[in-house]
């Protein structure tokens, strides 16, 4: 597959975070949730109203809303309910709702797939951020998402939504594997060193 080719390109390069948390991915002018302009990964707005950020996540991810605009998103949305558990599974169960009612009036899309998959990487990597020391002590007792349960494995719904013919959603496998294998070998070397 074409993302396998690029996934070599992309484990060459050096393993600097959790991609799809680490990695902003650039949407121009578009508007996403609010973000302040900063030089590292987390550019949350303190002043945000986490009350409305769910429906400000899927108000922007309509079905118009172009592949990098529904990444960006959703990686910034995972960020702020990085503090939050219960507005973390909230937004993981609103996403997942989508695709259940989708489905059951016939009319799957691969954008809803790929939302709610990308959406449970995100999360999934997030806790990378605390396992290994990313954040500072004052960041580190306020952020919740510390893979002490198993999380949900949205690479199978991307796949999916592959299957069903979604465009330039390949490079969400990319940083999935990416990560993967970066926090495999970190483990691995963490065991080693014991």
């Amino acid at each position: 597959m074409k993302y396998i080719t690029l996934l070599l390109l992309a484990t060459t390069t050096a393993f600097a975070g959790p991609p799809m948390i680490c990695h902003p991915v650039q949407i121009g002018a578009a508007k996403s949730l609010p973000w302040k302009s900063v030089e590292s990964w987390n550019g949350t707005d303190p002043a945000y109203n986490l009350a409305s950020l769910s429906s400000d996540t899927l108000a922007i991810l309509s079905p118009s809303a172009p592949i990098n605009l529904r990444m960006e998103t959703l990686r910034r949305a995972a960020i702020y309910t990085a503090k939050n558990q219960t507005l973390a599974a909230q937004m993981t169960a609103q996403l997942l709702a989508r695709v259940a009612d989708a489905e059951t009036s016939g009319n799957p899309t691969p954008a809803l797939w790929f939302d709610a998959g990308f959406f449970a990487e995100t999360l999934r990597q997030a806790s990378f951020i605390y396992r290994f020391d990313m954040l500072s002590p004052s960041e580190k007792a306020q952020w919740q998402l510390r893979g002490e349960t198993t999380p949900l494995d949205g690479k199978p719904w991307i796949e999916k939504a592959i299957r069903m013919g979604g465009k330039g959603m390949e490079s969400a496998l990319i940083k999935i594997e990416e990560y993967r294998q970066a926090d495999l070998k970190r483990t691995q070397k963490l065991l080693s060193a014991k």
